[in-house]
């Protein structure tokens, strides 16, 4: 199964993209749908919804007044922390018992449409993300004319989102919905024959033993940027299911505050965020040997403590050399044959091209240069494994607990 996220700027078009997705077969869930319905009279987030926000968010029969909370939480971060904090873990929690009921086939497709995937920092649940945008003017009169909203309420409602353009630098794919209703449907089936196809190429979780496992994570780097540990990293994604950024924020140091995307300070840490490429690594070919998936988890978590797009770009690579090397790629010429392709698509997601002490460190152990680089050393572990009953054991069981063990 092809879990998809769908998501975009406010009134940019993509309840549309969902229901020509759905009318060309695949299977569809939106989730403002769902948060409708788990804050209805009765569902599950409706009594601590209300006991939150007060009175003056109901209607006469005691339903939510969407626009008076919107109204309220559009106006206060902290407001709409508090809401997002109460709703999104129920509205997760129904996507979830629904996909289950209705099966997954192997070859299908799930997309899940919700507009805050980026911001809340869970579009990394799914293997691929589709970002629907149009022109900023464009968006601000669909939004008014929509929501029969003036411009200034209309711009503080697209203001609480992220940027549009910044959002497109998460996706996988994109579809412009700047044109016509018919040129937005044109390509809607484009992408649905584009998620089809990937749907069924084989997706396998890679089948790294136990032993090279933990010498990828033990045998490279033991201290990440602002604080973050590898170590610890592992275990909270461990914990969580996945990697979820608003709980990585949480583990820097100073604290975060605001929107986890803004985290990142202006004066670089003296770490860079390739150290963290392990725990992600980990856990996505627990998903499956995909590059787009490890660039995608690469990538974001760079973002959650670098500006600088080079750097960004230096954790993607050694993420997706690390991953071949895990994934079954030998030390020597074959893994500098990759190398370029594997720069290439880093400096794709980050716009940059990666810092030369990257590509050096890939090439020192490819070339068994018998230097003694944690990056160098990662790759090496990986590649030769770490007894597990050598290991500290806080670590082998969170390893196992991605995916299970797969033997020495």
């Amino acid at each position: 199964m092809l879990r998809v996220g769908l998501t975009g700027g406010i009134a940019c078009g993509k309840s549309r993209v969902l229901r020509r997705l759905g009318a060309a077969g695949l299977d569809t869930l939106d989730l403002d749908e769902v948060a409708r319905e788990v804050t209805a009279p009765g569902g599950a987030a409706y009594r601590e919804v209300v006991e939150a926000f007060g009175p003056p968010i109901l209607e006469k029969g005691g339903a939510i007044d969407r626009k008076a909370l919107a109204a309220i939480v559009f106006a206060d971060p902290a407001a709409r922390a508090r809401l997002n904090a109460i709703v999104h873990p129920r509205i997760r929690a129904e996507e979830e018992r629904r996909l289950s009921v209705r099966g997954r086939r192997a070859d299908g497709v799930t997309v899940t449409d919700a507009a805050l995937l980026v911001e809340s920092g869970i579009h990394l649940r799914f293997d691929r993300l589709v970002v629907v945008h149009c022109e900023p003017e464009q968006q601000l009169r669909r939004l008014v004319a929509r929501d029969g909203i003036d411009e200034k309420a209309a711009e503080a409602r697209i203001a609480a989102q992220m940027p549009v353009r910044e959002k497109r630098r998460f996706a996988h794919l994109e579809v412009d919905a700047t044109g016509t209703l018919e040129e937005t449907d044109r390509a809607a089936d484009a992408l649905a024959a584009e998620l089809g196809r990937l749907a069924r190429a084989p997706r396998r979780p890679a089948q790294a033993p136990l032993a090279r496992r933990i010498g990828g994570l033990l045998e490279g780097p033991a201290a990440g940027p602002r604080g973050l540990r590898p170590y610890a990293l592992l275990a909270d994604i461990a914990a969580a299911g996945g990697l979820e950024m608003e709980r990585a924020a949480r583990l820097l140091m100073p604290p975060a505050t605001g929107p986890w995307y803004r985290a990142a300070l202006p004066e670089p840490p003296e770490t860079g965020p390739e150290t963290l490429a392990a725990p992600i690594v980990l856990w996505t070919l627990a998903r499956a040997h995909d590059d787009e998936l490890v660039a995608a988890a690469a990538f974001s978590l760079a973002r959650l403590t670098h500006v600088d797009d080079a750097e960004v770009a230096g954790a993607v690579l050694f993420a997706l050399a690390l991953a071949g090397v895990l994934a079954g790629e030998p030390l020597g010429p074959t893994l500098l044959a990759r190398l370029p392709a594997w720069t290439r698509l880093a400096a794709r997601w980050a716009g940059a091209a990666p810092p030369r002490r990257i590509t050096a460190a890939v090439e020192e152990a490819a070339r068994d240069a018998g230097g003694a680089g944690e990056l160098a050393g990662a790759l090496r572990g990986a590649a030769s494994g770490v007894a597990p009953e050598s290991a500290p054991a806080d670590v082998v069981r969170a390893v196992e607990a991605l995916e299970g063990p797969r033997g020495a």
